[in-house]
């Protein structure tokens, strides 16, 4: 079965025409949604994909990512946990293409994953619903990554972290990484972890203590300022794996869905916890995840 595919992000604009799970041909460029005013979305699209719609008259189309949010073609309201392919398939929302003809918003989902809390993502569940995981889980380890808990094939909740975020507002935007240099020591990631094992039970002092006490050892001696940067993402990887694990238990294993380098920082910092991590491609999930919604309904 072919199907047309637009993986529309905040930044990126990615096409693809699949067939069985293998990509045919694809395109891409930056008009990502943050780009983009309200009615410019089925332009775009056409534009990118339009040859594709006129060769392919029977394909399906989904749209999968930010597209679907509010800054986005038409806001697709978020199916709520747990939830598998065919709850997914269900809440698809529907946008006017050409000729009549219609693409479909993969809505995103929202839980509870703990009383009081509140999470949402956009993407990542198609990635998760074609990782092959039964049972397990999941890092989506991103500019906000997420921890993804599968139970029988289905995503039974998750939790949220602003690490990336966070490591580029200190770096960026703060005093506390103002003293960083160049060329980074990246044996400051180790440092920064083995402070984030050290602060928690008896010896627990605070996030926000451990980052202002970052900056204090680089203005006073205590750590050269070529190790303040990867220190900081050590510190801040570490504090979100101690979350994680609190939240959803110590697996042996979990699977990490990231870009190579960023999946090898995970599955290092995942070694100080005696876990092992397996990484998978993430264009192959999400062509495998669409493929799953796309089998579980009839879009056309």
């Amino acid at each position: 079965m072919r199907f047309i595919v637009a993986d529309w992000g905040t930044t990126r604009f990615r096409g693809y025409l699949i067939e069985n799970e293998t990509i045919l041909d694809q395109v891409s460029s930056n008009e990502g949604v943050s780009a983009l005013k309200k009615g410019q979305h089925r332009d775009v699209f056409l534009r990118q994909c339009g040859h594709w719609l006129k060769a392919e008259p029977d394909a399906p189309v989904l749209l999968v990512g930010m597209v679907g949010s509010r800054e986005g073609w038409v806001e697709a309201p978020y199916a709520t946990c747990p939830a598998g392919p065919a709850e997914i398939a269900k809440a698809v929302v529907p946008v006017d293409l050409e000729n009549g003809r219609k693409g479909y918003i993969i809505p995103g989902l929202f839980c509870e994953p703990a009383p009081g809390a509140a999470d949402v993502m956009r993407g990542e569940e198609t990635l998760v619903l074609g990782a092959g995981i039964e049972n397990g889980l999941i890092c989506s380890a991103g500019t906000h990554p997420k921890w993804i808990e599968v139970k029988n094939g289905r995503i039974e909740r998750f939790a949220t972290y602003m690490t990336g975020e966070m490591y580029a507002l200190l770096r960026e935007h703060s005093m506390i990484g103002r003293p960083a240099t160049e060329p980074q020591d990246p044996k400051g990631f180790d440092l920064g972890l083995e402070a984030a094992e050290r602060n928690s039970g008896e010896n627990r002092v605070g996030l926000l203590h451990l980052l202002f006490s970052a900056r204090a050892s680089v203005v006073s001696g205590k750590m050269n300022s070529n190790l303040l940067a990867p220190y900081l993402s050590g510190l801040l990887t570490g504090d979100e794996i101690n979350g994680a694990l609190a939240q959803f238990g110590r697996p042996a294993s979990v699977t990490i869905l990231a870009a190579p380098e960023r999946a090898e920082l995970y599955v290092h910092a995942l070694k100080h916890h005696g876990i092992k991590a397996d990484i998978k491609d993430t264009q192959r999930a999400l062509i495998a995840g669409l493929s799953r919604i796309v089998r579980q309904h009839a879009l056309g």
